[in-house]
């Protein structure tokens, strides 16, 4: 796990998804507009491979927010599976959170790829795409995207997902419905609608290619939790 802090001001845990670094030029981009309005980002990078959600990846992140005064939580992807997990947050921001397989990737073969023993990564991971991931993902970031994912990575996110605490009622999350990593019902059954802002493009909001449009509500939800969406939220159909 790697924590590095960029800007000035109040404090900003972003926790990343898996395989995101904070090299990528789309995550940056993010991290860019974060310190433009005023804070002070804290990006999380996660280990690739886990044996204990608790203790590799739950407890790290929990030790570290631990010591920041009043800070904004942001977490994409495995990211907001482990945020959910974290208290004393001012505000919770979820940007296509990991709280459980797409539909497709349930049942049968799920339950065998999760109770394999091996800690190497021997399973097909399927995330490395632009149609996948966002337009404006680049060619180092789909490089870098682990092609493989370790059946104990896969059985750990699941039993997080299970023991996952309830997510607050003033939590924003964003989403979009053509999301292919992460059970967009899932989402729909851990807040209600008003908390959810829908975007067009791929799994990484960051990587869309009408990311611009969704930085004022983006930061709006951040600052001031879902209330401050209600207005914009109405003035972006979809």
């Amino acid at each position: 796990m790697q924590i590095e802090q960029f800007g000035d001001g109040k404090d900003l845990l972003f926790v990343l998804g898996w395989g995101n670094r904070i090299h990528h030029d789309a995550v940056h981009w993010l991290v860019d507009r974060f310190v433009e309005d005023g804070y002070r980002v804290h990006t999380v990078e996660l280990p690739l491979v886990v044996s204990d959600y608790e203790a590799e990846l739950i407890d790290p992140v929990a030790d570290y927010a631990g010591d920041l005064d009043n800070y904004r939580l942001v977490g994409h992807s495995t990211g907001g599976l482990v945020g959910a997990f974290l208290d004393g947050s001012v505000t919770e921001t979820y940007l296509s959170p990991w709280w459980g397989f797409p539909q497709s990737q349930q049942g049968l073969i799920l339950s065998l790829l999760t109770s394999i023993p091996i800690s190497r990564p021997i399973v097909p991971s399927g995330i490395g795409s632009r149609a996948v991931l966002g337009e404006l993902a680049s060619d180092e970031q789909l490089t870098d995207s682990p092609d493989k994912a370790a059946p104990t990575f896969l059985r750990e996110a699941r039993r997080a997902q299970r023991s996952r605490p309830p997510i607050d009622d003033a939590a924003t999350v964003f989403c979009t419905l053509s999301d292919r990593i992460v059970g967009t019902r899932a989402i729909g059954d851990a807040v209600s609608a008003e908390q959810i802002f829908l975007y067009d493009g791929g799994h990484e909001l960051f990587s869309s290619s009408d990311r611009d449009q969704y930085v004022e509500p983006l930061l709006a939800a951040v600052d001031d939790g879902a209330d401050a969406i209600t207005t914009i939220v109405s003035s972006h159909p979809t």
